[in-house]
């Protein structure tokens, strides 16, 4: 979706390290030649905390404030399966346990609350850790497949920071682009 002109598509996002993301795409790079999906680039893989929307650029700064203020500790997730979603057409890493997404919940929570507290339109979809791996999966193709497939041995990624997004259409999809990062603490009190 293409934002309204003078606005920017913000999201806020947790980020693997490259090697992370290079050894996500390189597990899911058969499965995602078997349903014939489209790759998602490898550098654009995050997990989603709080999508944002549509923002005017002279609210960046508000935006990055709020940001600036908020407190949260180090994130764990555990992706453990690949679950294809047949609504939005993508082959996602999930991470199941909630106990080790905890604090990457309450960070998603914090900072979802302190935008809408400020008049930003974050979406209200609840947090669920994961990572689109690719889009455009064909349907037929993916009913070959029992869902979720357990991604064996699971991929662990620990955060130490948490970053705002950019999104913008591009000839080729989407591409992403860290505007802003935080850096989140062993107890959450930086």
């Amino acid at each position: 979706m293409q934002s309204p002109p003078g606005t920017l598509r913000l999201f806020f996002a947790l980020m693997p390290n490259s090697a992370q993301q290079a050894e996500l795409a390189e597990r899911a790079a058969p499965l995602v030649t078997l349903l014939q999906a489209q790759t998602v680039p490898t550098e654009n893989l995050h997990v989603t905390l709080a999508f944002i929307g549509a923002v005017v650029a002279e609210k960046l700064t508000q935006l990055r404030d709020i940001a600036a203020g908020i407190r949260a500790p180090y994130a764990t997730l555990c992706f453990d399966a690949l679950e294809h979603w047949e609504k939005p057409q993508v082959l996602c890493a999930t991470a199941s346990d909630a106990s080790v997404s905890a604090a990457a919940s309450v960070l998603a929570e914090r900072l979802a609350s302190a935008s809408a507290a400020a008049g930003f339109s974050s979406d209200s979809k609840p947090f669920r850790a994961h990572l689109t791996l690719a889009r455009k999966v064909l349907r037929a193709s993916a009913g070959q497949c029992e869902w979720p497939r357990m991604l064996t041995p699971p991929l662990v990624v620990h955060f130490d920071r948490f970053v705002l997004m950019q999104s913008r259409r591009g000839d080729s999809g989407s591409i992403y682009s860290v505007v802003n990062s935080w850096p989140l603490d062993e107890d959450g009190s930086r």
